[in-house]
C-alpha cells in the first residue's frame, strides 16, 4: 500500500505566530492622552467662547456647561473657571459640589489667600494678568494644588501693541463685552457701517474667522482684558 500523500496542512509550518524573521509583534495601541478638563463659566457668551478657544489652543479640554446644559451631567471637569462674576461663596460652593472639582476665580483685582479661602475657591487670577498666569493657575489646580500668586502688573510695551490701532483695540474690547455692531457704533459714536469695517479689520489683522476667535487671540496677545461687570 502506498503511503498517504502529504497534505497542505502538513506541508505548511504550524501557525505559531513566527515569521521569517522571528515572532510577529502586534502593533501597540496608542497611549491615551488626558487633557485637563476645564468647565468655563462666564455671564457673557462671547467671553465663554473666547476663553474656551484660548484654553483649547493650550491643550485643555474646555467645556461650556451653561451652553450644553444636561449634556454635561455626569461629566467631571478637573477645574472650574469662574470669569466675570462678582466674588460670591455661594456660587463657588454650588458649582464645586455640582462638578466635584476645585474652582479658579478670574477676579477684577488681585486677591490674597485669606480672601480666596473665604470665597471657597482654590485659586485666582485678576483680569489684568497675562494669559500665561491663567494657564499656570489651571494646571496647578488640575494637579491638586492651589494658586494664590495673583499680582497686577503694568503692561510693558510689546511689539504686539502696534498690531491693532487704538480704535481697533476699543472695538475688540467692546466685542469682548458681548456688544454687537450697533452697540459698538453707539459706544464709539460712529456709524454701524464704520463699526462693521473695524470688526472686519480686527478679524483680518488677528487672522480670525469669527469675532469670538478674534477676542480669544486678542486675550492671548494681551491686547484686551476680560471686561469687569
Amino acid at each position: 500500500m502506498n503511503p498517504p500523500a502529504p497534505t497542505d496542512t502538513a506541508a505548511r509550518p504550524a501557525a505559531t505566530g513566527l515569521g521569517a524573521s522571528g515572532p510577529r509583534r502586534r502593533p501597540r495601541a496608542p497611549l491615551p492622552i488626558h487633557l485637563p478638563r476645564v468647565a468655563v463659566y462666564s455671564e457673557r457668551a462671547i467671553s465663554r467662547a473666547g476663553l474656551a478657544a484660548l484654553l483649547r489652543s493650550q491643550m485643555f479640554d474646555a467645556v461650556l456647561p451653561e451652553e450644553q446644559g444636561r449634556g454635561l451631567i455626569g461629566v467631571r471637569p478637573d477645574v472650574i473657571l469662574l470669569a466675570g462674576f462678582a466674588p460670591e461663596r455661594r456660587l463657588a460652593d454650588s458649582l464645586a459640589k455640582r462638578h466635584g472639582a476645585p474652582a479658579l476665580l478670574m477676579a477684577d483685582g488681585a486677591l490674597g489667600a485669606d480672601s480666596l479661602q473665604e470665597l471657597g475657591v482654590h485659586g485666582a487670577v485678576c483680569r489684568e494678568c497675562p494669559p500665561e498666569r491663567l494657564i499656570e493657575g489651571l494646571h496647578a489646580l488640575a494637579a491638586g494644588g492651589t494658586f494664590f500668586e495673583c499680582h497686577t502688573h503694568p503692561s510693558a510695551p510689546t511689539p504686539t501693541d502696534s498690531l491693532l490701532s487704538p480704535r481697533e483695540r476699543r472695538v475688540t474690547a467692546e466685542l469682548a463685552r458681548g456688544a454687537g455692531v450697533d452697540e459698538i457704533a453707539a459706544a464709539l459714536c460712529i456709524s454701524p457701517h464704520t463699526a462693521r469695517t473695524h470688526v472686519r479689520n480686527v478679524r483680518r489683522k488677528l487672522g480670525a474667522r469669527t469675532s469670538a476667535e478674534a477676542v480669544a487671540r486678542a486675550l492671548t496677545l494681551g491686547l484686551v482684558a476680560l471686561p469687569a461687570l
